[in-house]
């Protein structure tokens, strides 16, 4: 209780310093100072950094420790209704613990960092039902066990990652928070992105709950 007590007055103090600087600074924020406010919270906080999905409610938490410290409007895989993604092309977004195993510049999304889908759970059931072999499935372990990205070439899929909306030529719209629309990723907007990414790092943790 006297740790919860101390972090939220760390965070009262900080949100109560960034609104007086904000109230008098005469620049116009940007999307950078205000991560610099996060890295500064965050950094007030024991723990460590992860990330939790609800997908039921539509939004992705940074949590420091045990403290939720933002939250953010997410959208998932077209084949939400069906649960856990099982196998390639079924568009839906995986559930259980991961964590961020490639961060780079897509070319097809806006960033994107990659999860370590699929994990042990699916691998054992597709090993089970005969959907990979015992040494895709020895791949997949090892790759995980090395906190590595496993193969993504397998039939239970992969590249499942966090990213944000679709890369075209001029300006794209907005990703829709309403629908679901992606083919099993987790959709931010491009701003929620930027600051995700300069968070977190390889090896995050990521827990994706129904």
């Amino acid at each position: 209780m006297a740790l919860n007590q101390r972090n939220s007055s760390r965070i009262l103090i900080l949100l109560a310093a960034f609104l007086l600087l904000t109230c008098v600074s005469p620049l116009p924020e940007t999307p950078t100072r205000h991560t610099d406010t996060l890295k500064i919270l965050l950094s007030s906080l024991d723990g460590t950094i992860k990330l939790v999905i609800r997908k039921s409610q539509y939004t992705m938490v940074l949590y420091k420790g045990d403290t939720p410290v933002k939250t953010y409007p997410a959208a998932f895989g077209r084949g939400y209704g069906d649960g856990d993604k099982q196998r390639m092309g079924d568009r839906r977004t995986p559930e259980g613990d991961f964590y961020i195993c490639t961060m780079n510049h897509s070319k097809r999304f806006y960033k994107f960092l990659g999860l370590s889908y699929p994990g042990l759970k699916h691998a054992e059931e597709g090993v089970r039902s005969g959907m990979i072999s015992s040494d895709e499935y020895a791949m997949i372990k090892k790759a995980i066990e090395e906190r590595s990205s496993p193969p993504w070439e397998t039939r239970l899929g992969g590249a499942v990652g966090i990213h944000g909306r679709t890369v075209v030529v001029g300006d794209a719209p907005r990703v829709s928070f309403d629908i679901n629309w992606t083919d099993g990723c987790i959709a931010l907007d491009n701003a929620d992105v930027d600051e995700i990414y300069r968070v977190v790092s390889l090896g995050t943790p990521v827990t994706i709950l129904p």
